[in-house]
C-alpha cells in the first residue's frame, strides 16, 4: 500500500467529519466538528495532516506547533491529535504509516518532542511513545476545603483564608488579598500568573493568544481573581455542571493559578464557599500538590468503602510522549542540577554536561554510565519519571549502583501535568 500525505484544505471538510465521525462516535454533531477542525485553539488547518490512497482520503491526524516547559525551559514539541482512520482502511497500518509521517514533519521543524493523548497506549508504545508522570482526578465535598474567604480559614497551619501574610504563605505582616469576579481588563495578569506557574511545571504547554481566547470564550465558565496591595496574584476558573434540575450540581475546576500561596488558599476557599450550590468540586492536580492532606472527610459518601473509608479521587494517567531525537531533547531542557553523565541510548553513546541550568550533549567514546533505549529516554528526560524508578522495571542498567542516584540528581524535574488537552 502506497500512501501519500499532505495538508488538509476547506474542501475536505465533509470528508473529514465523516471519518472524525467513525473515528469518535460520540454526540457531537457536524458543525462542531467540523468547527474543531477549521478554527482549532491550538493550530490551524494547515496542521492538520491526511493520508491519502490513490486520491482516497483514508486518515487524518493534528500535528499542533506547540512550546512547552520542561526543567524551567521553554521546548518546541509536536502535539498529535485527532488521529482517526476510515472504516475501509482499519487494520492496514494507515494509522502508524501516517504517525512516522508526522515523526518526520515534526524533527524537520525543529521539534524536540512528540506528544498524544493516547487512545490505546500500547498501540504507541511500539513507536517508542513513554507515560508521563500520572496526575490525581480529585473528587470531594466543597465543605471539605478547610479555608474560608470570609477569612475564618480552619484547620493546623491554615493561617487566614483571607489571604493575611506575606505572598509566600504564612507570614506575619496583615495584608488585604480580595477576591472579585475577573473582567477583560484582568487577561494581561492573568496570563502572567499562568506563566509563571505553567514555567515551574513539567510539560505544561505555553499558552497562546488564540487559546486564551477559546477558554476565555467559554459561556459556561466562571472565573475569580485573587487581587493582592500589587495586583492580581492569581485566579481561578470552573464549569457547574447540572444535566437535570434534580441531579447535584458537579464543579470541575478548570485551572487554578497562583503567584503567592495565600492566593491559593483563598482561590481554593472561593471553591469551597460553592457548597450551598454544588455537592461535588473535581478538580485535577499534580501528583505532589499538597492539597490532598488539607481536605476534611473530603470523600463524597456514596463512594466510600469498608476498605477505603475516605476516597479522594483516582490516579489517572498523563499523555504519552516521544522524543524525535534524544541529543536534541537533552540539550533543549533545563537542567537544575551540574554534574556529567555518559548515556549509551540504543546505537548512541552521548555524554551530558549540564551546567547554569543548561544541557551541553556530544557524541563520545568514553564508557557508558547509563544503558537504555530511547523509549526510557523520554520517560526520564521529559517525562518525570525518576532513574531509579526507571532502573526498578529493568529499563536502565548503570555501571555502578552510584550512577543511578547522580543520574537522579541531575534528571529531576517535577511530576508531568497540563491543564491543556488536546
Amino acid at each position: 500500500m502506497t500512501l501519500s500525505f499532505r495538508p488538509a484544505r476547506a474542501g475536505d471538510l465533509d470528508e473529514l467529519v465523516a471519518i472524525h465521525t467513525s473515528a469518535f462516535p460520540d454526540p457531537r454533531g457536524y458543525a462542531v466538528r467540523a468547527h474543531n477542525f477549521a478554527a482549532n485553539p491550538l493550530g490551524t488547518l494547515d496542521d492538520l495532516w491526511l493520508a491519502e490512497e490513490g486520491g482516497v482520503l483514508l486518515a487524518h491526524a493534528f500535528l499542533f506547533p506547540l512550546q512547552a516547559w520542561f526543567g524551567g525551559q521553554c521546548v518546541r514539541v509536536g502535539g498529535i491529535a485527532t488521529l482517526g482512520v476510515a472504516p475501509t482502511a482499519r487494520g492496514r497500518g494507515v494509522a502508524s504509516q501516517l504517525l512516522t509521517h508526522l515523526h518526520e514533519v515534526a524533527r524537520a521543524r525543529g521539534d524536540v518532542a512528540t506528544v498524544l493523548y493516547p487512545f490505546r497506549q500500547a498501540f504507541y508504545a511500539r513507536l517508542d511513545y513513554a507515560g508521563t508522570s500520572p496526575y490525581r482526578r480529585l473528587r470531594f465535598r466543597p465543605q471539605a476545603i478547610p479555608w474560608s474567604a470570609s477569612g475564618s480559614g480552619s484547620g493546623s497551619g491554615s493561617g487566614s483564608g483571607s489571604g493575611s501574610g506575606s505572598g509566600s504563605g504564612s507570614g506575619s505582616a496583615s495584608v488585604t488579598l480580595r477576591l472579585r469576579a475577573a473582567t477583560g481588563r484582568d487577561r494581561r495578569a492573568m496570563a502572567s500568573c499562568w506563566d509563571a506557574v505553567a514555567a515551574a511545571r513539567t510539560g505544561e504547554l505555553v499558552r497562546a493568544e488564540r487559546a486564551w481566547d477559546a477558554r476565555l470564550a467559554h459561556e459556561r465558565r466562571i472565573w475569580l481573581v485573587a487581587e493582592g496591595e500589587n495586583g492580581i496574584e492569581g485566579y481561578v476558573a470552573w464549569t457547574v455542571m447540572k444535566p437535570d434540575p434534580f441531579v447535584e450540581a458537579l464543579m470541575v475546576v478548570d485551572e487554578l493559578a497562583s503567584i503567592s500561596d495565600r492566593a491559593r488558599r483563598l482561590l481554593w476557599a472561593a471553591v469551597g464557599a460553592q457548597r450551598a450550590q454544588v455537592a461535588t468540586v473535581q478538580a485535577d492536580v499534580p501528583e505532589d500538590d499538597p492539597l490532598i492532606y488539607a481536605l476534611d472527610d473530603g470523600h463524597p459518601s456514596a463512594s466510600a468503602q469498608a476498605q477505603v473509608e475516605h476516597p479522594l479521587g483516582v490516579l489517572a494517567c498523563g499523555p504519552m510522549l516521544r522524543v524525535v531525537d534524544p541529543a536534541a531533547a537533552l540539550a533543549a531542557r533545563g537542567w537544575g542540577e551540574s554534574g556529567a553523565l555518559v548515556l549509551q541510548i540504543g546505537e548512541r553513546r552521548l555524554e551530558l554536561r549540564s551546567r547554569d541550568g543548561r544541557g551541553t550533549v556530544r557524541e563520545t567514546r568514553a564508557e557508558p554510565d547509563l544503558w537504555l533505549d530511547a523509549r526510557t529516554c523520554a520517560a526520564i528526560a521529559l517525562g518525570g519519571l525518576r532513574v531509579a524508578g526507571a532502573a526498578r522495571l529493568g529499563w536502565v542498567n548503570a555501571r555502578e549502583s552510584r550512577a543511578i542516584s547522580v543520574a537522579d540528581q541531575i534528571f529531576a524535574l517535577p511530576p508531568y501535568f497540563s491543564v491543556e488537552r488536546f
